[in-house]
Formats: C-alpha cells, sequence, structure tokens
C-alpha cells in the first residue's frame, strides 16, 4: 500500500462510483431530474401524447422512421421540432440533454420508447 498513499480507498460498490443508475438502464417508472422535469410540464403532455401516438403508429422502427413520424406530427400540429424533440428527450431519459433524440428511440426499440414516453403522459 505504499503506492496508495493520498488516495482513498476503491469503492465497495458500484452505488458509490455512479450516483444511481444511468437513465437509458433505470427501470421505468422513472422520476426526471429537475431540469427535466420543468420541461415535462404544461403543454408538454398533450405534446407527449401527440408524439405518442405518431410513434405507435411506426412499423419499421428506427432513427429514419421515427424522425419522419416526429417531423410529421410537428407539422401537422404546428410545433417546432424543438418543442416536440425536448419533452420527448426529458421522457425517455429523465435528463434534459442527451445524444440525439431519434438515435435514442433506434437504441432504446418501439416498446421502451413507448413505455418511457407513456409514464411520463399517464
Amino acid at each position: 500500500r505504499a503506492g496508495r498513499r493520498g488516495f482513498s480507498p476503491p469503492p465497495k460498490r458500484r452505488a458509490n462510483l455512479v450516483p444511481g443508475p444511468p437513465p437509458l438502464s433505470a427501470p421505468p417508472p422513472r422520476r426526471p431530474h429537475e431540469k427535466a422535469a420543468a420541461l415535462l410540464g404544461g403543454e408538454a403532455r398533450a405534446i407527449l401524447r401527440g408524439a405518442h401516438a405518431a410513434l405507435a403508429t411506426v412499423s419499421d422502427w428506427s432513427a429514419a422512421s421515427a424522425e419522419a413520424a416526429i417531423r410529421a406530427y410537428a407539422q401537422a400540429g404546428g410545433h417546432k421540432l424543438g418543442a416536440v424533440a425536448q419533452p420527448l428527450r426529458a421522457a425517455l431519459t429523465g435528463k434534459s440533454t442527451s445524444p440525439g433524440v431519434f438515435d435514442l428511440l433506434a437504441v432504446l426499440g418501439r416498446e421502451e420508447s413507448l413505455a418511457r414516453i407513456a409514464d411520463q403522459i399517464d
């Protein structure tokens, strides 16, 4: 232990390394972080309901097909893409920042994505 002077002992558990599970692996229902919760209030719930309905119609699940569905929904509803993508990101990850929302949808898969969105609109 001579070379370890000045260092604290290694953590015994993973929980000591990272405060909680990463958002993509946290089991639903998940409580969003404070900033993400702010993105899920008010009109965002109605936007998420529409986004959920639009995504539920996608049969060939991919980033491109999810993006097409969300863009069509945003345009039909008179929303800017960011007004739909931000609440969607918060619902999917529980955070206000993340990788691209359409890539997240593809990685999570259809069932998990729809379940995470539904958790935030119920």
